[in-house]
């Protein structure tokens, strides 16, 4: 879920959602249902309705689920909010990406909301990507507007 708005100076909640409300709405709904603000996580709840975006591509970045896989343990890491990976804060989806794909550290930290830390080896996560794409029909590991 994406924070957007065209002046971020005034910081008044119209203009803060301006245009994007309702594409935010959409996602809400999709995964959680018409009665998602019932249904949603309280914080993410919260971060939806009342967060103030620092810049106007900051987005909130949620693990929605963890694939099954061999290399991984933590299936059961649902609708968590992504702070920071390897030390570094992530701004949007795409930096999170991003660092990801350059990483060159032995490890890939993922620090997440509730003090969870995620932590797999970078060799062997990326070696796994293909077979968990493949047992899970995803035809690619990003979107193309990710890989720009």
């Amino acid at each position: 879920m994406g924070f957007g708005g065209e002046d971020w100076g005034k910081g008044r909640r119209e203009e803060k959602w301006g245009h994007t409300k309702g594409w935010e709405r959409r996602i809400m709904e999709k995964e959680y249902g018409k009665d998602y603000e019932y249904d949603a996580p309280v914080k993410l709840l919260d971060k939806h309705l009342h967060a103030m975006a620092q810049s106007h591509d900051e987005q909130l970045v949620v693990v929605s689920q963890v694939l099954v896989a061999d290399i991984n343990g933590y299936e059961d890491i649902v609708n968590t909010q992504v702070h920071a990976f390897n030390g570094k804060p992530v701004k949007n989806l795409k930096s999170l990406a991003n660092m990801v794909e350059n990483s060159v550290d032995e490890f890939l930290r993922f620090d997440l909301e509730y003090d969870q830390i995620v932590v797999l080896q970078t060799e062997k996560a990326k070696a796994a990507t293909l077979d968990i794409l493949t047992t899970h029909c995803i035809p690619s590991a990003m979107s193309q507007d990710l890989k720009k």
